[in-house]
């Protein structure tokens, strides 16, 4: 039985590598719009033999990697990294239509944990710090009403909490510091569901108090439908300025059902596991870190390569280079335009996919609802 299972694995990669090879014709043909649609960035498809320096690709000059051709449905004419602003930007991205900035979180542990709460203009590409002192800033979204809804992951000996802020007066409030009376870890992400309730992961990057069924919860989100949740667990990762992992610990997604009542959860299993696509990071095991996903359900999670783009049924489909993505968000008013924070600066790619519609309340519209992130 061990064999057949081998045998069929190889077959199948067989039957999707001559798949690629027709994506690589098309793709060769784009240049004369032989395909109907022009590449504005180099693309190649992936091949075996990258972890034995054996493949023939230069993926350095590669945008975006092709593992699957499905992948190319997301890609339109326009399609291509640019950059849109440098700044520290790690966590956060949080665009809002009322000012049309772009929301982030800075990420600073030394001399001491800090972490600005930053906004970059979409017009002028001006960055300015909002809040320049907090209790290490991480994960944001915006609520219901237009208001920030921050992650602090909280400085020793104090635990961590969620804060509301009011982007026009800065005026804030704590929604949530305990669990049943015990401190919260290190809050990571927060997202709000339709019905204006809020989800967060608390991993234990600072300390450990409890757990459920995760090693490090990082990223979370919804699918399209609200059906199911999506949680990154990078377990794997051990921290340190080597990027040290443990190879057994998880380096995944794991999928949720969601309850008829919105509220329970039940049926977790992997979704994906994730490795890196090219380059030598973490030697292979990735590190999933934001996510998000489109309204056709395919799901997007920064890795230290850049964004990788998964079927609804868990099959990478290819990869958006952006060397030390930690997370990203999607923007404009049709939800096609995905940012992507590195640390280092904020790029940003067109796409024909669409992320999916998550509401709130906007003060400068009359109360009406707008789908952005």
């Amino acid at each position: 039985m061990a064999l057949f299972c081998l045998l069929f694995q190889i077959l199948a990669g067989s039957l999707s590598w001559h798949a690629l090879v027709s994506a690589q014709q098309c793709l060769t043909e784009m240049v004369s719009d032989g395909c109907g649609m022009h590449a504005n960035g180099p693309i190649c498809s992936w091949e075996q033999g990258l972890l034995r320096k054996k493949t023939t690709k230069d993926y350095s000059t590669c945008t975006f990697v092709v593992r699957h051709p499905a992948f190319l449905e997301i890609l339109s004419r326009e399609s291509k990294v640019e950059l849109m602003a440098e700044a520290e930007a790690h966590e956060g991205r949080v665009c809002n239509p009322d000012d049309d900035c772009f929301y982030f979180s800075s990420s600073q542990m030394h001399p001491k944990p800090n972490s600005q709460i930053m906004k970059v203009h979409l017009g002028s590409g001006k960055v300015e710090s909002i809040i320049r002192e907090t209790e290490v800033a991480n994960g944001m979204t915006l609520g219901k009403e237009g208001e920030l809804l921050v992650c602090h992951q909280g400085i020793r000996p104090s635990g961590g909490f969620i804060e509301r802020l009011n982007i026009t007066t800065l005026k804030s409030s704590i929604i949530a510091d305990n669990w049943l009376g015990r401190r919260l870890n290190s809050p990571s992400d927060i997202i709000v569901k339709s019905d204006g309730s809020i989800w967060f992961t608390d991993p234990n990057y600072a300390w450990v108090q409890i757990a459920d069924g995760f090693v490090k919860p990082n990223g979370l989100a919804f699918s399209h439908d609200e059906k199911r949740l999506y949680v990154t667990n990078i377990g794997s990762t051990i921290g340190g300025e080597e990027g040290k992992v443990e190879r057994g610990r998880p380096h995944s997604i794991s999928v949720i059902d969601v309850g008829e009542d919105g509220v329970t959860l039940h049926n977790k299993r992997l979704f994906a596991a994730i490795a890196t696509m090219v380059g030598p990071s973490y030697k292979g095991v990735g590190c999933p870190d934001g996510i998000k996903v489109d309204n056709a359900g395919r799901v997007y999670v920064t890795n230290p390569n850049g964004v990788q783009v998964i079927s609804p049924k868990g099959k990478l489909l290819g990869l958006i280079k952006v060397p030390g993505a930690s997370n990203m968000g999607f923007a404009r008013k049709d939800l096609n335009m995905l940012k992507i924070l590195n640390d280092k600066a904020i790029y940003q790619v067109g796409l024909s996919a669409r992320g999916a519609d998550l509401h709130y309340a906007s003060h400068n519209k009359g109360g009406k609802s707008h789908p952005y992130y």
